[in-house]
């Protein structure tokens, strides 16, 4: 009878970690091994807008990364004024025990992305940096791309994009699975990400 018990105890034990697992993204060999997710919002006081921020990281069983970073923007004095912008980095990464010393925590290296893909649309983007609706990617980069990403020189390209934006970060996630007795934790980024890309784009 005790062994029995030792037995459904295992079974069950591993059965939660792959529950939890498929929580955070799944634990396929091949594809998407966990996802986390965390985010913001932020009241623009100079101007009266409201933004919305969301993180997703995705990270595959082979070491691989997407860190996709999504901003929705709307007016309050006008309604009219409103925004969507879409940052996607990939690339490979690592992972290691947290530096902050919390047993459920990893930190995540990205190393510096291989490819970014950006794209905005709608007027709350008019006044920014990169201005107005553009898409630039580097892996398939247009004559179009360069003169919005270089509208005064005309000759930055894909090359000059990744080396500008490029970067390495790391990332706190918070993993039920090194903990799954306890049922308060979830999938989430602890430390949001500062992006040189958004710094710059404005």
């Amino acid at each position: 009878m005790k062994k029995f018990v030792k037995a459904l105890a295992l079974v069950m034990s591993a059965l939660t970690l792959c529950l939890t697992l498929t929580a955070c993204g799944g634990s396929g060999s091949a594809g998407l091994s966990k996802a986390f997710t965390g985010g913001d919002s932020r009241y623009l006081d100079g101007i009266g807008w409201y933004a919305s921020d969301v993180y997703t990281l995705k990270i595959n069983a082979d070491s691989t990364y997407e860190l996709t970073f999504q901003e929705h923007i709307f007016g309050t004095t006008d309604p009219g004024i409103k925004g969507m912008r879409t940052i996607i980095y990939t690339g490979k990464c690592t992972s290691a025990a947290s530096a902050d010393g919390w047993e459920t925590h990893v930190d995540y290296t990205l190393q510096p992305a291989e490819r970014i893909y950006f794209e905005q649309h709608e007027k709350g983007y008019g006044r920014s940096a990169l201005s107005g609706h553009m898409v630039l990617d580097s892996a398939n980069w247009t004559d179009a791309m360069t003169q919005n990403f270089d509208p005064e020189g005309g000759a930055k390209g894909a090359k000059e994009f990744l080396s500008e934006f490029a970067e390495t970060l790391t990332i706190t996630v918070e993993d039920p699975a090194l903990d799954p007795e306890d049922v308060s934790l979830g999938c989430r980024i602890v430390t949001n990400p500062e992006l040189k890309l958004l710094s710059s784009a404005g």
